[in-house]
């Protein structure tokens, strides 16, 4: 077996010779091409984005949102706000995806509008960098709130904690690459869990409010802070709350009908803005402003007034069970931007093999095991992590403005679904909010450190290993070797796109 890697930067795994010619036979060459399998209807697609979305955000810190704007009045409409501007960015991404049905999102998006070295540092820094610690920092609040069960006044030892963590993603990692069905069964029923644990805090809400009890409410708009600064803060931390309207991209090439797409964004978005809206307005009717200013999780200090001690261990589980889906809608997503990243080769291709087997990025999601537990045996890095949330909106601005670049770029291109031009600018100008802001806050040293990252050693990183003009032949030989060494120990091979 051997790796051809020729002039266009395509992969062969198969038998060649000193000449790189493929010396397999016909049948073989006759082989289907090995892909994912396309598991994921319309059910699948909308629990995928409701579980990415609803993390443990809305279980514990609302009071992020509360405390900035200091009113339940304006608490409430921002978070209307974000559901609607998130809305609106899955909107703009329904015409990027219809153009390009394939897995990737940001990495497809902004290769077709801006060429490799975009598409690249995006994959550089939000998946090869940045998701092994955010996957780790996952299943650390995870660890938290499981542990809560047991160690109500004091942690589990340390060694026992890390184990759990490590078995836990190594379970995740193992199903996801073994059994591609039952992961999306799995996050079709941690999705359910969601929903009726927020179902629960909304019913506590709406049986305070039958009771005549609307004195929190009544307080609107009164005491509303209009520091600009804190208002910043308030709109990042509602808008990250909604993060995650775009992760069906990442896997639209394992969607059945592409088509669907605009039906899964939309029936998505409904409901995670529904039931956040009911959620919030539920903190707020229960909980005086003093206690949703504090920094105590919220849910379970609303459990605790109807609920009594039951009530804060169900809203421990569901937080726990609540990180667990989201780390493996997580994950799933990652392994496949990664994945796409190798076979459109702003990767190294090794990243781009799939088990023919089970039709998975076996390589991609060992890689996540590795970075996900080394992160998680470093411990809590969420500053980190934080500093550089608005990285991500960088790029997804970046696409948004794309929609607007490729009508002049590529106005042949097929279409099938063709956006209001409004909905891509609002969505661009969106994302440049939410790069602005953290260089007037608290995070400017942080956010400065990421932009060096990108710039020193990024920008370098491309032009060495994927600039065809650049890059040195030893790097592309390297690739080669290691690309055929784990194909074969994998069972897995590339089709470059």
């Amino acid at each position: 077996m051997g790796v051809k890697i020729n002039s266009e930067d395509s992969v062969v795994i198969g038998n060649v010779n000193a000449g790189g010619e493929n010396l397999d036979t016909k049948d073989e060459e006759k082989q289907e091409k090995v892909t994912m399998k396309k598991n994921i209807n319309v059910l699948h697609g909308t629990c995928f984005i409701v579980s990415t979305i609803i993390g443990t955000g809305i279980f514990i810190s609302p009071n992020s949102i509360s405390r900035n704007v200091n009113s339940p009045g304006m608490s409430i409409l921002i978070w209307l706000g974000g559901g609607i501007i998130a809305t609106i960015g899955g909107i703009t991404y329904c015409e990027l995806g219809n153009m390009f049905a394939r897995n990737g999102a940001e990495i497809t998006y902004l290769r077709q509008a801006y060429g490799a070295m975009m598409s690249f540092l995006s994959c550089f820094l939000l998946h090869f960098v940045l998701s092994g610690l955010r996957r780790a920092i996952q299943f650390l609040s995870f660890s938290r709130y499981f542990w809560r069960v047991f160690y109500e006044d004091s942690s589990p030892p340390w060694i026992l904690d890390k184990a759990v963590c490590i078995l836990i993603i190594a379970l995740l990692i193992t199903v996801i690459a073994l059994r591609p069905s039952l992961t999306l069964k799995i996050i079709d029923a941690v999705t359910v869990a969601k929903l009726v644990a927020l179902g629960v805090v909304i019913v506590i809400g709406i049986v305070h409010l039958a009771k005549g009890k609307t004195e929190n409410l009544e307080v609107g708009f009164e005491g509303t802070n209009l520091n600009p600064q804190l208002w910043g803060e308030a709109w990042t931390n509602v808008l990250w709350a909604y993060n995650g309207w775009n992760v069906v991209c990442i896997v639209l090439g394992e969607v059945k009908n592409p088509r669907d797409l605009s039906k899964i964004i939309a029936i998505a978005m409904s409901i995670v803005t529904v039931f956040y809206m009911l959620a919030v307005i539920s903190y707020h009717a229960v909980l005086p402003m003093e206690i949703m200013n504090s920094d105590k999780p919220i849910a379970s200090e609303l459990a605790n007034v109807y609920l009594g001690k039951s009530g804060v261990i169900f809203f421990a589980v569901a937080v726990a069970i609540s990180s667990l889906g989201n780390s493996m809608t997580a994950i799933l997503g990652a392994s496949r931007y990664l994945q796409a990243g190798g076979a459109q080769g702003v990767l190294p291709s090794v990243f781009g093999l799939v088990n023919r087997r089970f039709r998975t990025p076996v390589f991609s999601l060992l890689f996540l095991f590795t970075t996900t537990t080394i992160f998680t045996l470093v411990g809590d890095l969420s500053g980190l992590i934080n500093s550089a949330t608005f990285t991500s909106f960088f790029f997804v601005s970046c696409c948004a403005a794309g929609v607007v670049v490729m009508r002049f770029t590529k106005p042949e291109h097929p279409r099938p679904v063709r956006v209001f031009l409004l909905f891509p600018i609002l969505t661009a100008t969106f994302g440049v909010y939410m790069i602005v802001i953290p260089w007037f806050g608290n995070n400017v040293v942080m956010s400065g450190v990421w932009v060096g990252i990108t710039v020193l050693i990024g920008i370098p990183s491309y032009f060495l290993c994927v600039n065809k003009t650049y890059r040195q032949q030893w790097i592309r030989d390297f690739s080669g070797r290691i690309t055929d060494f784990f194909g074969r120990i994998l069972n897995s091979e590339v089709n470059l796109q």
